[in-house]
């Protein structure tokens, strides 16, 4: 566990905190024993599944980007990496400048200058996807970098191109469960990768797509209120927005074949796309030009083939033998203004039929309109239950031809859902004893998904539905995807504190991360949740977690600098969680907590006064002592030439004002 009071690990001296994801911590540090400043990346060595794999994967990326960043200058050089003090650390080098991230929030790039850095990009990728090498007995034909995206990407002072973390997605590919639920850039993705999970070249390609409209736009291509409907977007194969006209013609059909809908008609390879940009750059053609103009050309305008068709035909023979050509047989083309009579009681007919259709439609979706009705009142009063209402909407909805009948129970069967799911959230939250079992999750976690497949827009129901499978994914101890799903719904109800309980108790209990369970716990707090005995209970088992590593890591580091820091740290948390559990007392064995986290308080204590002794210069408990003599004594205050007498203040007043 990584946490903000981390100022010493092995050699490394830690200076300041650069970045967080996933369960990782990316730190700018000194390495004293190579005299350098590094990028220092610590990843937790979790006891689950999820953090074994991901520490498998990140080892599997620094051995990746090691090997690249020796034939390729702008990836990061990787100098050492290893497991140390429960941790999984990359030691790699540091890159000065600016992320392109913060670039671009300051206003987008010209052209020019955007073209410039989408071609550095694709040369850097041109080497990566080219290399082969085996690490750990498996071969690698191309290393794929899977999250290029501006927060990646660093532009040093000199204008050079650096791409950082190269290496990790590759890795997480291999586990693809974990790349398309923790680590997925959906704004970055490609629709193909966001439907199976698979990460390729292309998909690199794709994200310098976007990368290259958002440095030209100042904007992504896709946006949408939610991850879930801006993943849909772009899984619907939508085209993206166009771009402004202050872009050249020449770059914008760059970008437009960077993002093709068809995977067929985007740059098949990195040097493609990077040979494109160097033409459009020295005023080149471009084969994106080439092939729209192509393509315009064979798919002429409406007003020419009317002209071609209205143009009576010149004499010669080579004209009539072309006009033939192109319009066919002149037995089965009417001439113009005339229709074959055959044609014209095909269209009678079709209108007859299609008349007796609608009518025959119109009747059997009366039918099922007036069933519907029928049933709405218990749905109204809801005298049926979610499973029960559901499978009757699902026969009214069935028999319904235009999908429409069953609409007047849409709404009332939405509020059963959601009802019935917020009963199971609201009696787990406000017991202290809850008797909420993963099956009352599950069943939750059925009714919401119901409720989001008759409203996709109800964000609340897509909220409950997320935090539903966190509470079933934190029974079943996947604690990295319950934090996951945990974060979703927060992000679908951002006023909702539920959720943020949820990451607590996963991150004391499961993640034993005192740090950001309390974080999380005020978090709730800030939105105007009432403690009740459990998150008491929560919260001084969080602070007593934190006092105890504090202690622990003082113990460790006894004898320097940081060891006294790490007792006031100690010192102050194991206080607030003994002040914590007193609120609660004896509740659930907070007694007993109290006198444990006593004990160690005692240790700590004892330390620091070995560490900090009374000064000898000073009589101080001579002067105590006097002053409690003088406590019940008044003494006069002077206001001019009069005494005041019982006015002024006593001297256990005064003393009371003295530090002990």
């Amino acid at each position: 566990m990584m946490k903000s009071l981390l100022h010493h690990i092995g050699d490394f001296q830690i200076l300041e905190k650069l970045g967080r994801g996933g369960m990782s911590d990316v730190y700018l540090a000194f390495d004293e024993k190579n005299h350098r400043r590094v990028a220092l990346k610590l990843v937790e060595c979790g006891p689950g599944e999820d953090a074994r794999e991901i520490v498998a994967a990140e080892r599997l990326g620094a051995e990746l980007q090691a090997n690249l960043s020796a034939i390729e200058p702008r990836v990061p050089r990787i100098y050492d990496f290893g497991d140390l003090d429960d941790l999984f650390f990359i030691n790699m080098e540091f890159v000065e400048g600016r992320d392109l991230s913060e670039i671009i929030r300051k206003g987008a790039l010209d052209p020019t200058t955007a073209a410039n850095v989408a071609r550095e990009l694709c040369s850097i990728l041109r080497n990566a996807h080219a290399i082969a090498l085996h690490v750990g007995g498996r071969e690698f034909r191309a290393i794929v970098h899977g999250d290029i995206k501006p927060g990646n990407i660093r532009i040093e002072s000199a204008g050079q191109v650096r791409v950082l973390d190269f290496g990790i997605a590759k890795g997480l590919s291999l586990t693809r469960r974990l790349t398309a639920n923790l680590f997925g850039s959906v704004a970055y993705s490609s629709p193909e990768r966001l439907e199976s999970g698979r990460i390729d070249e292309m998909s690199d390609l794709w994200s310098v797509g976007v990368v290259l409209y958002e440095m030209i736009e100042g904007r992504l291509p896709y946006e949408a209120a939610s991850t879930e409907r801006l993943e849909t977007i772009v899984r619907s194969h939508a085209a993206p927005r166009p771009l402004g006209n202050e872009c050249p013609a020449d770059l914008q059909h760059i970008v437009h074949k960077a993002l093709a809908c068809v995977p067929g008609r985007r740059y098949q390879t990195a040097e493609q796309l990077e040979s494109d940009l160097r033409a459009f750059l020295a005023g080149e053609p471009t084969l994106a030009r080439e092939e729209s103009e192509k393509t315009r050309r064979t798919t002429p305008a409406e007003d020419e083939r009317e002209t071609r068709r209205s143009s009576p035909p010149v004499g010669g023979t080579e004209e009539k033998d072309r006009t033939h050509e192109e319009s066919g047989p002149p037995a089965i083309v009417p001439l113009p203004g005339k229709v074959h009579p055959w044609i014209r009681r095909a269209l009678k007919w079709a209108c007859v039929g299609g008349t007796l259709l609608l009518a025959g439609v119109g009747i059997w979706q009366g039918g099922v309109y007036r069933s519907a009705l029928q049933l709405r009142p218990d749905f109204v009063g809801a005298r049926v239950d979610p499973d029960t209402g559901w499978t009757k909407y699902q026969e009214v909805h069935g028999r319904s031809l235009l999908g429409v009948a069953a609409y007047p129970l849409r709404a009332p069967l939405q509020n059963i859902l959601r009802e019935s799911s917020q009963k199971i959230v609201d009696d787990y939250r406000n017991s202290d004893q809850p008797k909420t079992r993963e099956g009352d999750w599950i069943r939750c976690k059925r009714y919401m998904s119901r409720a989001v497949e008759l409203d996709p827009a109800d964000s609340r129901a897509a909220a409950m539905l997320a935090y539903a499978d966190g509470q079933i994914l934190r029974i079943n101890r996947k604690d990295l995807s319950a934090v996951a799903a945990f974060q979703r719904a927060s992000k679908y109800e951002p006023k909702w504190p539920d959720p943020y309980l949820g990451m607590a108790r996963t991150y004391i209990y499961s993640l034993q991360d005192g740090e950001r369970g309390t974080q999380a716990l005020q978090h709730a707090k800030d939105l105007g949740l009432n403690f009740g005995k459990r998150e008491l209970a929560m919260m001084g088992d969080a602070f007593r977690m934190s006092g105890l590593r504090a202690w622990d890591g003082a113990t460790r580091l006894r004898g320097t600098d940081q060891e006294k820091e790490l007792l006031k740290r100690a010192d102050d948390d194991l206080k607030q969680a003994i002040q914590t559990y007193s609120q609660i007392a004896p509740w659930g064995g907070s007694t007993n907590q109290i006198l444990a986290t006593q004990d160690v308080l005692t240790k700590v204590e004892d330390r620091l006064k070995e560490l900090n002794p009374p000064n000898p210069l000073f009589p101080w408990n001579w002067f105590k002592k006097l002053i409690s003599e003088l406590g019940s004594r008044q003494i006069p205050a002077v206001n001019g030439d009069r005494h005041v007498g019982a006015g002024g203040p006593t001297a256990s007043q005064i003393g009371n004002r003295i530090p002990d």
